[in-house]
């Protein structure tokens, strides 16, 4: 596992490439392990490091699970790299796996050779140790004592390092080209003599006598004024040195070279109810007889309220007035009746509700909003939609209590069991609420639209909260809305409901490590997760942050007092047993997932959401696109679409990204387990067969767009199957590429562990192409190393020697030495079967081998050669440029230009003749030629052309590369800025992909640049 903190931290995957850690947890406490690799770190110092003064109550298991995240996150499942050893961790890191490590060995180097008065190696050694930096150490970590002391300590190193490479750059006479860049460095770092002392030596040096005087004065004085001495030694020595060269008039032109510079050490030891609501309509209601006055009724009605203090809404006494006062003003009154129920049903809350702060005060917000802020009538409606086994109704109901006292008037609750067989019938719901509220049973209407208008008008004036919980739709949900703004509306679903008007949305996820700890620890007792906080983090990774799966888990360790946590962890590894481990009592992980799957209804065109469900899990991939999952199901995407989309409103699958879907982990486990029961061995078998032979013939399509005059692997014959995509133009493919990347790479690792080796070995050497234009290496080593063990058992000796030929490019191009024994291996194989044009595509190979992992010499001028020779006789035009091209490239290299030029010139005609991806490289070969040769202009020209080609055929380490010429060509024709333009372009592309010895010598490039 490869590691950068020079700079942000990065970690490196065979998936991804370089990417940044997220989390900010996560994140400080891989750092605080890097600059320690190999020793141990207590838990104890890691908690202080991560939150200081003040940890949370359960920071030991904190730790442990942000270990565990950590080891997914770099592949260390089983934990041999992150290692707990009590009372901590450590990181082992391989020699080479970190940037700092690696940067620490070449300033070493580099020291060295300054030492043995080879300044030249000394140079491009510290330059690619200084081009290793991007940015401060460790930059995007939260400071800390250990972080803040590590990024000071490189910053000094990184600083020493400087120091020598600009004394070797004097060693070398670039005196003038080093003066701005000391400059600079010495405005950052005023009181470093050393740098005072370069400086002076450069000017010196540079025949700038009187500004090197001038500049000792300064640095004295600044050394004066800021730490009250005169300068050292050293620098007085030179200033005497130069006043008598100016007094004779023969300045001396040897510098001081600083033999006793500081060693660079490798990391070590450091350092209330409303009073205001309206009274219903029938409570005590009384009809005027003819001749009598409303007005005076009301009037009446006041006074009584003032009399016994119960107000013109009062209850009791002041009701029984109004009638007797009535009578008596000859108002005929009908009898008396009592005061409407208040209903309070809402559920119990939860004693150990946990977390769901920032949801709960938004529900709050939603559910008590000023009902004048929004339209008139309109009702608040907030619902809560997720997944099974979330904790919806947990959240739903704990949020209903926190503003039950905004709604005096009551609390109506119903299960709408909309996920079930049989969803409660909104008829019979509203039959129900309408006898809550006080409607005699024998006073509700028949029928359901009756029903609805009379409970809008009961409704009417009220202060109530209705919350409706497992709502199947908006179809089951419209009918039980009020018709009041003075009323709320909650909803719990499984399903998205976007036709609900007036309705606002919380997605609930999973929980956050934090509170999946925290109610961990409530359930089962703080003591115990804190006594095994490594098999707590395990257990809290297997339930993947669901609250259903976790409160099962703590509930069984809960009733088995006996058991330790890490019982219950080994049990939970066994994937294909998880769901049957997450099971108590009437709660159960699986029993929650077969009510969504159950609830699901056929699809339109015929496509059964639910056999899309479970087909998807026999998918290996962390995602799908549309077009794999409709090769998958073997239906066309329009159909496919609508049936993943229906899974993603039932909340049984999750849509990242337009056309592209994902499982949650414990989803994915059942849905493997419903095709394992439902389908058949004939079908599932299929369905996969279906799939990978999609990625393989869209892969060579792919391959066909972007390098269509290749030699190719041997085709099978035509097998039915799914339609492959199609690629018009080499940007299409590359984008499908760049998107399935991960995928190609587990499509390969499927096909093998299914058997299907003649997919297996055949994926990645079709793939080669597009791993070679996006400089994938390490993507393209993995998937062929696996593509081996496939072809050698089909026996298939031609295809062995393809795989074979492609892992020793790969590795060659990753400069390992391993390279060479598949390619020697993939030669012989080819000369035995007579296959001439493998033989010479192997012995390019070879030649690539020697190029960048021993570097340019008669070895790989014989390979070339020979490929050259056996090509003559036939078509094969494109592979033979190749050969031509790279022989041109080895003879540039050993010093022949004007062999180096004939053989590029003619690789670029054979490519202009065909067409194809191959003239940028003869043309940037060419300019590099032309810029040996001292012809500047034809330089620049060719080089440009070889961008131009490159961009066209999205060959990204081409770009790189002729951008880098293109920098020398412009500096040598005295155009620093455009220098600098090509130069930072080079090096964004080298970074993105991972080229670091390159990165590293444009970066030494840009940082002689003069600053402008």
């Amino acid at each position: 596992m490869r590691f950068r903190i020079l700079g942000p931290l990065e970690v490196w995957s065979d998936k991804e490439g370089w990417s940044a850690i997220g989390a900010p947890k996560w994140r400080s406490l891989l750092a605080c392990l890097l600059v320690r690799p190999g020793q141990l770190i207590s838990t104890e110092s890691l908690i202080l490091e991560l939150w200081g003064d003040s940890p949370p109550a359960k920071a030991n298991n904190l730790v442990s699970i942000y270990v565990h995240r950590l080891r997914r996150l770099i592949g260390d499942s089983e934990g041999r790299l992150l290692v707990y050893r009590a009372p901590g961790y450590l990181l082992r890191i391989a020699p080479g796996d970190l940037d700092l490590e690696e940067f620490e060995r070449l300033v070493a180097e580099g020291r060295s050779a300054l030492a043995a008065a080879e300044p030249q190696r000394a140079a491009g050694l510290l330059a690619e140790a200084l081009g290793l930096w991007r940015g401060r150490l460790l930059a995007d970590v939260a400071p800390s004592t250990l972080i803040s002391t590590e990024a000071e300590r490189g910053n000094e190193l990184r600083l020493d390092a400087a120091e020598l490479r600009a004394e070797a750059d004097l060693a070398c006479g670039r005196a003038a080209q080093l003066v701005p860049e000391l400059r600079r460095l010495v405005g950052e770092n005023p009181i470093r003599e050393g740098l005072w002392l370069l400086l002076i030596s450069a000017l010196d040096e540079a025949g700038r006598h009187a500004e090197a005087l001038d500049t000792y004065t300064q640095a004295r004085q600044v050394i004066a004024d800021e730490l009250g001495v005169d300068p050292g030694a050293e620098l007085q020595e030179l200033y005497a040195r130069l006043l008598a060269a100016d007094a004779s008039s023969a300045r001396p032109r040897k510098r001081p070279i600083k033999a006793d510079l500081p060693a660079v050490h490798a990391p070590g030891a450091v350092p209330g109810e409303s009073a205001g609501s309206a009274r219903p309509a029938d409570a005590g209601t009384a009809a005027a007889a003819p001749g009598a006055s409303a007005d005076h009724l009301v009037e009446v009605e006041a006074l009584i309220g003032a009399e016994d203090g119960s107000g013109p809404h009062g209850e009791g006494s002041g009701t029984i007035a109004v009638g007797a006062v009535a009578a008596a003003a000859g108002v005929v009154e009908e009898p008396a009746s009592l005061p409407p129920p208040r209903p309070t049903q809402l559920p119990a809350d939860i004693g150990d509700f946990t977390g769901r702060e920032a949801q709960v005060r938004h529900l709050s917000e939603m559910l008590v909003q000023d009902e004048a802020a929004s339209s008139p009538g309109a009702v608040r409606i907030a619902v809560v939609a997720g997944a099974a086994g979330l904790g919806k109704t947990a959240l739903a109901v704990h949020a209903a209590h926190q503003v039950s006292s905004a709604f005096p008037d009551g609390q109506l609750y119903v299960d709408l069991f909309g996920a079930s067989a049989r969803p409660a019938a909104p008829g019979e719901v509203l039959a129900r609420f309408l006898r809550d509220v006080g409607v005699d049973g024998d006073k509700v209407p028949v029928g359901d639209d009756e029903r609805a208008a009379l409970y809008r008008t009961r409704l009417t004036g009220r202060r109530m909260l209705i919350l409706l919980d497992n709502a199947k739709d908006a179809a089951q949900v419209r009918p039980l809305l009020p018709g009041s703004a003075s009323c709320a509306v909650l909803v719990t679903t499984r399903n998205r409901t976007p036709d609900l008007a007036s309705t606002r949305f919380v997605d609930l996820h999973v929980l956050e490590d934090t509170e999946a700890l925290t109610l961990f620890s409530r359930i089962v007792d703080d003591d115990r997760p804190a006594a095994e906080p490594d098999a707590t983090a395990e257990v809290l990774l297997a339930c993947a942050g669901l609250p259903l799966a976790i409160r099962i888990c703590a509930a069984r360790l809960a009733a088995r007092t006996h058991w330790r946590i890490a019982t219950l962890a080994n049990r939970l590894r066994n994937e294909q047993r998880r769901l049957d481990e997450l099971e108590t009592g009437d709660l159960a992980v699986r029993s929650s997932f077969q009510v969504s799957y159950d609830s699901l209804h056929a699809g339109r065109h015929g496509i059964s959401p639910a056999r899309v469900f479970r087909l998807l899990g026999l998918w290996h991939g962390a995602s799908i696109s549309l077009p794999a999952a409709a090769a998958l199901f073997g239906e066309s995407d329009d159909d496919v679409a609508d049936a993943l989309e229906t899974l993603v409103d039932a909340n049984l699958l999750e849509s990242p990204a337009a056309d592209w879907y994902q499982f949650h982990d414990l989803l994915r486990v059942y849905a493997t387990e419903r095709a394992q029961e439902e389908e058949s061995e004939a079908d599932r078998t299929e369905a996969v067969g279906r799939l990978l032979r999609w990625y393989l013939e869209t892969g060579e399509a792919a391959a066909d767009a972007v390098a269509p005059r290749r030699y190719r692997v041997p085709r099978e014959p035509a097998a039915p199957g799914y339609p492959p995509l199609e690629f018009g133009a080499v940007d299409e493919a590359l984008a499908w590429y760049g998107d399935e990347r991960a995928n190609v790479v587990t499509a390969t690792l499927q096909a093998a562990a299914a058997g299907l080796h003649d997919i297996a070995w055949r994926l990645p050497p079709n793939l080669f192409p597009l791993f070679n234009r996006r400089g994938n290496w390490t993507d393209c080593v993995t998937s062929h190393r696996v593509a081996v063990e496939s072809v050698r058992k089909t026996a298939d000796r031609l295809g062995e020697a393809w795989v074979l030929d492609r892992l020793g490019w790969s590795l060659a191009r990753l400069r390992d030495e391993e390279a060479f024994g598949y390619l020697e291996q993939a030669l012989a194989i080819r000369r035995e079967l007579g296959d001439t044009r493998g033989e010479a595509q192997s012995a390019i190979g070879l030649s690539e081998g020697y190029l960048k992992v021993r570097g340019p010499g008669e070895e790989a001028v014989k390979y070339l050669r020979h490929a050259a020779d056996l090509l003559r006789p036939t078509d094969m035009l494109s592979l033979r440029a190749v050969a031509l091209n790279n022989l041109g490239e080895v003879h540039l290299d050993l010093g022949d230009l004007d062999a180096a030029a004939e053989c590029c010139a003619e690789a670029r005609d054979i490519w202009r003749e065909i067409g194809g991806y191959g003239e940028g490289w003869a043309l940037h070969n060419l300019g590099r030629v032309y810029l040996a040769l001292g012809r500047v202009g034809d330089a620049a020209t060719s080089l440009t052309d070889a961008i131009g080609a490159h961009r066209a055929s999205g060959e990204l380490a081409g770009q790189a590369t002729a951008l880098k010429y293109l920098g020398h060509a412009r500096l040598a024709a005295s155009d620093p800025g455009e220098a600098r333009t090509s130069w930072t372009q080079a090096l964004s592309i080298f970074e993105q992909i991972d080229e670091r010895a390159e990165a590293a010598e444009v970066a030494a490039s840009l940082a002689s640049l003069p600053r402008s």
